[in-house]
């Protein structure tokens, strides 16, 4: 993990790896034989991320390649992006999420 202070922005760059999901080969299914798209990924991620209280509406931008999630947006608060990163992480399919998100500063 590493972070550069801007004197307004706040900016968390780190890898994280989802604890329910494994990785996949590009060849690979998981075990019942089918993989979820990344569009039905994307799609599932953006509406628990709606759901959430915690994070705000229409903050949070998700993509998604190969089963690897990349979250882009600006919040206020650091509660908020670590809402955010564990919704993703804990969504069946998910083999890791990459974080984008920036929290302001002050």
């Amino acid at each position: 993990m590493s972070a550069t202070v801007d004197p307004r922005l706040l900016y968390w760059t780190a890898m994280t790896r989802s604890r329910f999901a494994t990785p996949h080969d590009e060849d690979s299914d998981d075990a019942n034989g089918a993989r979820l798209s990344d569009a039905t990924i994307a799609a599932e991620a953006t509406r628990r991320l709606a759901w959430d209280a915690a994070v705000p509406a229409r903050t949070v931008e998700v993509d998604v390649h190969d089963g690897r999630v990349t979250l882009y947006g600006e919040l206020e608060r650091l509660a908020q992006k670590l809402a955010a990163l564990e919704d993703v992480a804990r969504l069946f399919g998910v083999s890791g999420v990459c974080d984008r998100l920036v929290v302001k500063a002050g």
